[in-house]
């Protein structure tokens, strides 16, 4: 896909559809993540040494090859802040169970769920547009703030502040819409959808949402052509460097 699909592809590929329809043959969908279709609980244990995270399939490079693992959280610990990657995306590194080795992953790749959630993203109940609505992201979780600043031995303020300060998702940043992970919501009637063959405009990210949840939940307002999106999560972004 381009940096820009087509309002079609937005519907057509979301990452909670296993399988699509393509040129009336029913075939795999390359943006399925099963995250999407899963339920998990409520968590016994506390979000203070050791936090659930998911992985998209895109975490999972050559260094990371054991942490997608269909949907199902890792308890992860010893969290780390990285500073941010090649493409100006915040990188946390974290070890699993009693392992030493420390992985590395991009915050377009990882989703948290604090222990006090329940998400259940059965899709005859909850439509596309909201899949993420119950994910708390990363560097919003002030428990993992407060962890990462545990480990680097700073305070929690310093450590939010720097967290803050190297965020690509200020307001006036462009950005496009990420391929199998937005679709677009409408307040207005459908019939008045685009041709679903024409590109979805760039969006300009306007600030933080008004709808921000507990727990490191957090959406941003993001304004698409004419028409503006008010619980945008960092997920379904792409943030567009070049001029």
């Amino acid at each position: 896909m381009s940096k820009l699909p087509t309002w079609g592809d937005l519907f057509d590929y979301h990452c909670s559809l296993e399988k699509i329809t393509s040129d009336e043959k029913v075939i795999d969908n390359p943006y399925y993540e099963p995250f999407a279709r899963r339920r998990y609980n409520f968590a016994s244990g506390l979000d203070v040494d050791s936090f659930r995270l998911v992985f998209l399939k895109g975490a999972a490079n050559k260094h990371n090859k054991t942490l997608f693992r269909k949907g199902r959280f890792i308890w992860c610990k010893n969290l780390r802040y990285e500073g941010p990657d090649e493409e100006g995306y915040r990188q946390l590194s974290f070890t699993i169970d009693k392992g030493s080795k420390r992985f590395i992953v991009s915050e377009n790749h990882v989703l948290a769920i604090p222990s006090k959630s329940y998400i259940n993203n059965n899709r005859y109940f909850r439509p596309k547009e909201k899949t993420f609505i119950g994910f708390s992201t990363v560097f919003c979780f002030n428990n993992i703030i407060s962890a990462m600043a545990s480990y680097d031995g700073i305070p929690f303020s310093e450590m939010r502040d720097r967290i803050e300060k190297d965020s690509p998702f200020r307001p006036g940043t462009l950005v496009a819409p990420r391929c199998g992970y937005f679709c677009p919501t409408f307040s207005k009637p459908v019939e008045n959808i685009p041709d679903l063959t024409s590109e979805h405009p760039y969006g300009i990210i306007l600030g933080k949402g008004f709808h921000n949840g507990q727990d490191g939940r957090e959406f941003y307002r993001v304004r698409f052509g004419d028409y503006t999106c008010e619980r945008v999560h960092h997920i379904q972004m792409e943030v567009i460097n070049e001029v």
